[in-house]
């Protein structure tokens, strides 16, 4: 078996990565269009190239479910449409050690995905909109996951968490003496938010400097109405997709002390976890075509079959996610059903292979 799972094996994974590399070349090609229409004099199309290249790890995690459907059908279709799967269980092998193979598989290609948007595809974003943010302000820098650094005339603001453009928390801004010989003043609030146009922070301490002592100061509430210029918030602001799971409980635990809504966050964080297990789905699902009826077909009719089955996952997956937060659904619920329905189709159509 061990000879016979490397050569299931290398056939799969040669047309995952052909299918992988292919789906997401054209969804570089059409982002790339996109971004054509917003280039100026500040951003130009080999920026724009430079932006796109940041984001391919994200586009690679988004659609490698879908590539493995694909890739399989096409991969082990040809094992099938040669008559080697027939050949193999001749010999004795039977379709559940073949499904069982490729499982194995699987579950190693579901936990490298998993790592790959749990670290890579959130440091990869980070740099992609640090490289923008650069080119719209020259005074912002992106320091993590969703922290910031902004330079507003003698001050300097850290932002601990951009929650949203409205929402902010674990503020510091240092406040320069106008000589620039010293730090005038120390003001730190837990949590900033947008009041109709007027900025509250909660839990303020201002501590300024002289040349002599320290006086230091604390509010519950303090009322602003100027802080940082709303157009940098937007470029700062944090997809919750484009978090890892680490970064996403720290919010939905700010968000539950804060006795805010956190359903959108948890669905995401859930989906970290989901995403990941559709892989196998994908897997269990293209089985039952490869051993039915139509393992003669062409390779251009498997490729269809993948194709048509990941669109009606996508959308099913993209219409219970919706539906969820709009009803009020458990998030954990609304992340996994799509996949737990479709992985128990894929489990019986597999019951009716012999």
């Amino acid at each position: 078996m061990k000879i016979l799972d490397k050569y299931i094996w290398s056939a799969t994974l040669q047309s995952i990565l052909i299918a992988w590399i292919a789906l997401v070349i054209l969804d570089v090609f059409f982002a790339f269009i996109n971004e054509s229409g917003k280039t100026n004099a500040f951003y130009t199309n080999y920026q724009a190239i430079i932006y796109l290249i940041y984001t391919l790890p994200g586009r690679f995690y988004e659609f490698f479910p879908n590539a493995v459907l694909v890739g399989t059908l096409l991969g082990l279709g040809n094992l099938a449409a040669n008559s080697e799967f027939t050949a193999m269980r001749a010999a004795g092998v039977s379709a559940s050690q073949i499904i069982f193979s490729v499982l194995k598989m699987g579950l190693l290609l579901a936990v490298a995905l998993f790592f790959i948007g749990e670290w890579i595809v959130p440091a990869t974003d980070l740099h992609a909109r640090n490289f923008k943010a650069h080119l719209k302000n020259k005074n912002i820098v992106l320091v993590g996951g969703e922290g910031l650094w902004v330079k507003e005339k003698n001050s300097i603001v850290h932002i601990g968490q951009v929650i949203s453009n409205t929402q902010l928390s674990d503020i510091s801004i240092y406040t320069f003496k106008d000589d620039h010989s010293g730090l005038a003043s120390l003001s730190t609030s837990k949590k900033v938010s947008i009041r109709g146009n007027e900025w509250v922070f909660e839990k303020h301490v201002n501590t300024t400097f002289n040349e002599t002592k320290i006086n230091k100061t604390a509010e519950t509430n303090i009322v602003k109405k100027d802080f940082i210029k709303p157009e940098i918030l937007n470029v700062a602001s944090v997809d919750p997709e484009q978090l890892s799971s680490t970064s996403l409980s720290k919010i939905i635990k700010f968000q539950k002390e804060n006795e805010m809504k956190t359903d959108r966050y948890e669905l995401i964080y859930w989906k970290r976890f989901a995403i990941p297990l559709s892989t196998l789905v994908m897997l269990i699902l293209a089985m039952p075509f490869l051993f039915g009826s139509n393992r003669g077909g062409g390779a251009g009719s498997r490729i269809f079959i993948g194709i048509i089955i990941g669109i009606v996952f996508y959308l099913s997956n993209s219409a219970v996610n919706d539906l969820g937060i709009v009803k009020g659904f458990s998030p954990i619920v609304s992340a996994f059903l799509p996949s737990l329905v479709f992985l128990g189709i894929g489990l019986l159509a597999l019951k009716r292979i012999k």
